[in-house]
């Protein structure tokens, strides 16, 4: 086990007690899949270990050790959206500011570091849940419960984090049409979040004026 393992363990609870979390979310949000709660409760459940994996991958790149010293966020008290609203058509913080207005959405749903002991790890699940509607934007998957599993199949391509999966599994089987369009949909997100840049250690704010066309080239990400 390494050092960032053990550093995880006191706050990590105990299989049992992770499994009963995560089922019960499940048995909310099967009733009511809007419950975003519900979903910070599972991920929070089967995430346990994987978090710490994901934080020894980033620590190892330059951008990942840049990402955890400075700790850039993206919420309103860190960026201009109104600014973001004046951008020309087509460039990230343009289209970014437009899928949060035409859906509803707050840049504030995550404000707060996760109750989690180790500091980068805090760190790197604040910035995956503040960047995810980054992730719509340049995937072009919309935030209705197909395109959020077709993402989270993406996701899980990214960074193997078994929440995505569980996600894909029971979104599927709970909501989804079984067809052939469906399940090569669900093929294809799977290999474009293989085929792409890793995602989170990508410096969004860095590329706000940027075309989303030119970011999935950039990326690896066509739509």
């Amino acid at each position: 086990m390494t050092a960032l393992a053990r550093s995880l363990q006191p706050v990590v609870p105990s299989l049992p007690e992770r499994a009963r979390a995560a089922l019960g979310a499940l048995w909310i949000l099967a009733r009511d899949h809007d419950r975003l709660d519900q979903v910070l409760v599972m991920t929070r459940a089967v995430n346990a270990g994987s978090v710490a994996r994901a934080v020894t991958r980033i620590a190892a790149t330059e951008e990942g050790r840049r990402l955890f010293a400075e700790r850039p966020r993206i919420d309103r008290a860190h960026v201009d959206f109104d600014a973001l609203r004046r951008l020309p058509d087509g460039t990230l913080g343009r289209e970014y500011t437009r899928f949060l207005d035409d859906n509803g959405i707050t840049p504030d749903a995550f404000q707060e570091l996760p109750a989690v002991e180790d500091e980068r790890a805090a760190a790197i699940i604040l910035r995956m849940r503040q960047t995810h509607d980054l992730w719509h934007v340049l995937t072009g998957y919309t935030p209705d419960v197909r395109g959020e599993l077709l993402l989270q199949a993406f996701t899980y391509a990214q960074v193997r984090i078994p929440s995505a999966l569980v996600l894909v599994v029971f979104g599927t089987l709970r909501w989804m049409k079984l067809d052939r369009a469906y399940f090569a949909a669900l093929r294809e997100a799977y290999r474009r979040g293989a085929a792409a840049s890793y995602l989170p250690t990508f410096r969004w704010e860095e590329h706000w004026g940027t075309p989303v066309s030119e970011l999935r080239a950039m990326l690896r990400c066509p739509a």
